[in-house]
């Protein structure tokens, strides 16, 4: 629609069909034999006997032949290992059809092959020359090949990056120029990189798709700097907590000016120290003492250590060897009192059948003996009887064993297997009970715990 007209309302659109004149892809027709089985067939024999395994198999076999079962399809060597366990002329005739159909499986014949395009690299060149390489396709075109490059380069020599495209003539080959840039910069050696593009007509060499040219620098180097003072660090003599940590910072040779030094403080142990960076000013003579405090406090804790680093800056290097220092920082507080005999105590938990359930046992402090362990089985659910689950159907009735806590473990984990069925079902619960414990003076403070087992049909 629009103004000063008015649209047809017969004739206000129309349609140009255009028609397709590509050969239609071959279908594959299978020649199957002519016992082969059917759909329905197999259909009556899953649905003759209720058996899950059995059923699983004939769903299997209609997968293969087609039919959505949620099942992964029967292969041929799956269908004849089934002879020998079963009745026999049936699955003789069910292996010969899906050997049948497979045969539609088999790939198509491959194209002609296109030429294969390599590329091999000039010898290297100095800043100003010109680096050359040979492109070749093999077999030789019938006719004049259009083949895209990417030119790449490391440093700096006037090589502009980018594609190119070059024609490979009936003879197989031709050569790719690229010039360099000469320049009077001391600089690192550099290199051109020329790689085949994938493209039409051709395919890439695997091996040689690829060629780097090398560039070679031929400036004189600047003279080096004057050497700059190498500073190093030392640690003080350990310190116990409240007292202060020293370090002597030392640059080599002297500064012929007061010299920043920045130096990172780190510590271990919480004994007051504010890590960070800080500045020391070296004098003229060449060393310095750096020192942080500690502070004292009445917590049993284990020794530490304040660390000072020297850091990267401007005017100076740092050394090798002696870059960092560590003044120890002891504790002059008692220990606290030993903990009371630990405990065990088992927590819900709940699995998905066809998994294995996980539950945890805590032991509520570390034993002092070198191990502490306890003894679990299942039991049967002590609850409502239409939540119990089956013993040995829906859990294994025979899952037990010992848990091992190390002397600073506190909590372990233990595994049940839960079978897969086929049925649908609602939640079902069984007990984990802890029986025995060793040392036998060790609690037991929470003695069974309620498994839930999730269905998933």
């Amino acid at each position: 629609t629009g103004t000063g007209y008015t649209v047809s309302a017969t004739a206000g659109a129309a349609t140009v069909a255009v028609s397709d004149d590509d050969d239609a892809v071959p279908v594959c027709v299978p020649s199957l034999p002519s016992d082969a089985v059917t759909v329905s067939e197999v259909t009556g024999w899953r649905d003759g006997h209720s058996g899950a395994a059995h059923v699983k198999r004939w769903n299997r076999v209609l997968a293969a032949l087609g039919v959505d079962t949620g099942e992964t399809a029967m292969t041929v060597e799956q269908s004849r290992a089934n002879e020998g366990q079963f009745m026999f002329s049936r699955w003789d005739r069910v292996t010969r059809t899906l050997e049948a159909l497979g045969k539609c499986d088999d790939p198509p014949p491959p194209p002609p092959a296109a030429p294969e395009v390599s590329i091999a690299a000039g010898a290297g060149v100095t800043e100003g020359g010109v680096a050359a390489f040979t492109v070749t396709a093999d077999p030789a075109p019938t006719a004049a090949l259009d083949v895209t490059v990417s030119v790449t380069a490391a440093g700096d020599y006037g090589v502009t990056p980018g594609s190119r495209t070059v024609t490979i003539p009936t003879s197989g080959s031709v050569t790719l120029t690229v010039a360099t840039a000469d320049d009077s910069a001391d600089e690192a050696d550099g290199a051109v990189t020329a790689t085949i593009n994938t493209g039409t007509g051709y395919t890439v060499s695997a091996t040689a798709g690829s060629a780097t040219v090398a560039v070679s620098d031929d400036d004189d180097p600047p003279p080096p700097p004057p050497a700059a003072p190498e500073v190093s660090i030392a640690a003080g003599a350990g310190v116990t907590e409240g007292g202060v940590a020293a370090f002597t910072v030392t640059a080599d040779p002297a500064p012929t000016a007061a010299l920043d030094v920045t130096v990172s403080v780190t510590a271990a142990g919480d004994y007051g120290v504010t890590p960070g960076s800080r500045t020391v000013t070296i004098p003229t003579s060449g060393s310095v003492t750096l020192t942080v405090a500690t502070a004292d406090d009445s917590a049993d804790e284990a020794d530490g250590a304040v660390t000072a680093t020297i850091n990267t800056g401007t005017g100076y290097t740092v050394s090798a060897t002696a870059g960092a220092a560590t003044v120890a920082v002891s504790d002059d507080d008692d220990p606290p009192p030993p903990p009371p005999d630990p405990g065990f105590a088992v927590h819900d938990a709940a699995g998905t059948e066809g998994s294995t359930l996980r539950f945890r046992v805590t032991l509520n402090t570390a034993p002092r003996t070198a191990h502490a362990r306890v003894y679990w089985w299942t039991a049967p659910y002590s609850g409502s009887s239409s939540l119990a689950a089956t013993p040995g159907a829906d859990y294994s009735s025979r899952a037990r064993g010992w848990l091992v806590f190390g002397p600073n473990d506190t909590e372990k984990w233990g595994d049940i297997p839960l079978p897969e069925d086929s049925q649908q079902e609602a939640e079902e619960k069984f007990h984990v009970k802890l029986v025995y414990a060793i040392p036998r003076n060790t609690p037991i403070a929470t003695a069974q715990a309620t498994m839930t087992i999730t269905d998933n049909d």
